[in-house]
């Protein structure tokens, strides 16, 4: 099983041109057989140039094309208005086989932050079993909130504990391990990205070995591939999407990548990753 996370950049490039054919190529390519999306608007469609839109969203044209299914799980709605049609934001998955099931769940309000969801699908794979995914995207601005994210988040995965499942998306947290061996990196991501001051302060960098510490394993990290960047537009080498695999899926895990666009013409402000487990 392929499975690839991926932070779409609301269906934009770095450039602000549509992307979703990039994004339906990169699934392509990867030949995931799961896929988390993150910042998922839905049902946004493409403009047609005469202020109406086309029929068809974007993550629905994905899906036919790549012949896969799909649940979308909001965070956020909108009511429609004159320019766009009724959209939500939020998180998506996609899936080779039939998503039998599937729940969205709102994580804790935080006064003055976005509202963030846990999206929930259950897999039918080809043998009668049943395989959880879960796709969620953290808070962007600081630890803190991330951490009351993270708590609400284990109210609803504890109860595959005792399953395999993973857990993905773009955390927007960093790993100690990480940067265990290049503190200048370190130091110059505090410099350039202010909202990633907190890092160096007493309490920084606590999501990740939280939920180490809760049983799940770092794709990456468990493969030592060590040093490599999610986030585009960071000055140094940064890794904020992540895959997470349950304890009893962790021995399945083959093989992790950040995979690699053509520099410059990337789909999104993030690299997707993709882990291949034998499952």
């Amino acid at each position: 099983m392929r499975i690839l996370t991926f932070n779409i950049h609301g269906w934009k490039t770095i450039q602000g041109q549509p992307n979703w054919q990039q994004v339906a190529n990169v699934i392509r390519e990867t030949g995931a057989d799961l896929v988390g999306l993150n910042e998922v608007y839905h049902s946004l469609a493409e403009p047609n140039g005469d202020s109406s839109y086309s029929r068809t969203p974007f993550l629905d044209r994905i899906t036919a094309e790549l012949d896969m299914h799909a649940v979308f799980g909001p965070c956020l709605r909108w009511p429609a208005t004159d320019e766009m049609p009724e959209k939500s934001y939020g998180n998506g998955l996609l899936s080779r086989w039939p998503i039998i099931a599937s729940a969205a769940h709102h994580l804790t309000p935080v006064e003055g932050k976005e509202q963030r969801g846990l999206l929930e699908g259950r897999v039918l794979l080809p043998d009668g079993r049943t395989f959880t995914a879960y796709v969620t995207h953290l808070d962007h601005t600081d630890e803190d909130t991330r951490l009351i994210q993270l708590r609400a988040l284990r109210t609803w995965t504890v109860r595959d504990r005792n399953r395999p499942h993973v857990l993905m998306g773009d955390l927007n947290a960093v790993s100690p391990w990480d940067f265990a061996h290049r503190p200048d990196d370190l130091l110059r991501l505090v410099e350039e990205h202010p909202p990633s001051g907190p890092l160096l302060e007493e309490g920084g960098m606590q999501v990740i070995p939280q939920i180490e510490k809760a049983g799940y394993t770092d794709a990456m990290r468990a493969m030592q591939q060590v040093g490599q960047g999610t986030f585009i537009r960071a000055a140094v080498p940064l890794r904020i999407d992540y895959i997470l695999l349950s304890q009893s899926l962790t021995p399945a895990l083959r093989s992790v990548q950040v995979w690699q666009e053509e520099a410059g013409n990337e789909a999104s402000d993030h690299r997707p990753v993709l882990a291949e487990i034998d499952f």
